[in-house]
């Protein structure tokens, strides 16, 4: 905002900043900030930074601008609060949004390969920046990989690392009883931000630390990383400390204690899952075309992807399906599970419902679904020419090793015969899929 540019200090960076708010267009006549939000947000004197950001947000709120990109975690977490989160992106968020409404995609990196610290080129220009922030990181490279330590990667042209998720084993750490994994480092190359690679990683992680018993998961950052928190604490991180160095210490729980029974579906599964979920709200059967399949749950698919890695949603763990079905009873924490339908004829994926939008305007649909949605800017103006389209944001819990064939179904009352669009499952039907899926 001009108020923000006009109240900085310091004079050079004042006209350089200047200079580059005459490029963009000015909103005339900014809308008010809802009277409601004082409750919600506080009532911050005129022209601070808090008075800033909830300007913005009213903007977004008015749709006076489709969506909000910002680095600035405090604003993440302001919207979040007034139900605009979904407006408010990252600069990575941003560039897959952009990328997920084009009709075609850039040549991606491979998909996540699990190997050992010493099967990276330290010469890499990758942890350059590492090398920045922790001056003996040389050394501590070195040390990990005489210790053997595994690691996540994803590699970019020319074997050069895309991503990378450095891990080790702990116990009685920071006063957890239990197994811990310390995610010692956690990256994403600038170049290679928006494909959703970060969530990717985070995928491997949530497997490997659910078939080995852990009980936590955590990681340090600097509160300067703003954009890195937020996607920790989006998969159920929290604040727990600081390191001695002044870094933030997020702890994510993956054991259920007693009191968090009594917290939402939605709630449990994001800060316990994936893949642990609640199935004590009404479940539905979504089913999905194979091409959708294919690109949705790429993980899915029982052959390799000639292109793995390839769309920012298939690596995404918050996904969003596109239909014109009419239900509209689908609530947060919902259980779905999804049909592969013409070809397998089963159950492949168990997601959980985030939230759902019925619309008809194309616009709106893409502004809240574009960096998470399989189809294209094009497709959604085709869905949305003469009826409403659905949207069900949500979240991937697990993909079944063992899908649950379409006679399974219908013997045990989950369904009657091949579903044609979302359909509810009945009660007894979803006690049998608890005790099939061990819910």
């Amino acid at each position: 905002m001009k108020v923000d540019v006009e109240r900085d200090r310091d004079e050079g960076r004042r006209q350089l900043r200047e200079l580059l708010l005459g490029k963009y267009l000015s909103l005339p006549a900014p809308p008010p900030v809802p009277a409601g939000w004082a409750e919600i947000l506080g009532s911050p004197e005129i022209h601070s930074n808090d008075w800033v950001d909830h300007q913005l947000l009213a903007a977004v709120r008015s749709n006076a601008v489709g969506v909000l990109v910002t680095e600035d975690l405090r604003i993440h977490r302001k919207a979040k609060r007034v139900g605009l989160n979904e407006r408010v992106a990252t600069v990575e968020e941003a560039l897959g949004m952009l990328q997920g409404l084009r009709d075609t995609f850039a040549q991606p990196p491979p998909a996540v390969e699990f190997t050992f610290a010493h099967d990276v080129d330290v010469e890499d220009p990758f942890f350059d920046s590492l090398r920045g922030d922790y001056p003996p990181f040389d050394s501590w490279l070195r040390k990990c990989q005489e210790e053997h330590r595994r690691c996540w990667v994803v590699r970019g042209q020319g074997h050069r690392l895309a991503a990378l998720c450095l891990i080790k084993d702990e116990e009685g750490v920071l006063g957890f009883k239990g197994r811990t994994l310390k995610l010692c480092t956690f990256k994403v190359a600038p170049a290679h931000q928006g494909r959703r690679l970060g969530e990717l990683l985070l995928k491997s992680v949530f497997e490997h630390v659910s078939k080995n018993g852990h009980a936590f998961v955590y990681v340090t950052a600097y509160e300067r990383q703003g954009a890195l928190i937020a996607v920790f604490e989006d998969f159920g991180f929290r604040v727990e400390g600081r390191t001695e160095t002044g870094e933030l210490i997020l702890v994510k729980q993956l054991k259920p204690v007693e009191a968090s029974e009594e917290i939402a579906p939605l709630d449990f599964h994001v800060r316990h899952g994936p893949p642990s979920m609640r199935f004590d709200a009404p479940a539905f059967i979504i089913p999905i075309e194979p091409r959708f399949h294919h690109l949705l749950f790429p993980d899915a698919d029982s052959q390799l992807s000639l292109e793995p890695g390839a769309h920012p949603f298939g690596n995404g763990l918050r996904k969003v399906y596109l239909c014109r079905a009419l239900t509209r009873q689908i609530g947060p924490g919902a259980p779905l599970l999804f049909y592969l339908s013409q070809s397998r004829k089963a159950v492949t994926v168990m997601g959980v419902a985030e939230q759902t939008l019925a619309s008809a305007d194309a616009r709106e649909i893409a502004a809240a679904v574009g960096k998470r949605t399989v189809f294209s800017l094009r497709d959604i103006e085709a869905l949305c020419s003469n009826a409403e389209v659905l949207a069900i944001h949500f979240r991937q819990a697990v993909i079944l090793k063992e899908p649950i064939l379409l006679g399974d179904l219908c013997r045990n009352g989950v369904l009657n015969g091949p579903p044609q669009s979302i359909t509810t499952v009945q009660q007894g039907g979803r006690e049998w899929l608890r005790r099939r899926l061990g819910l």
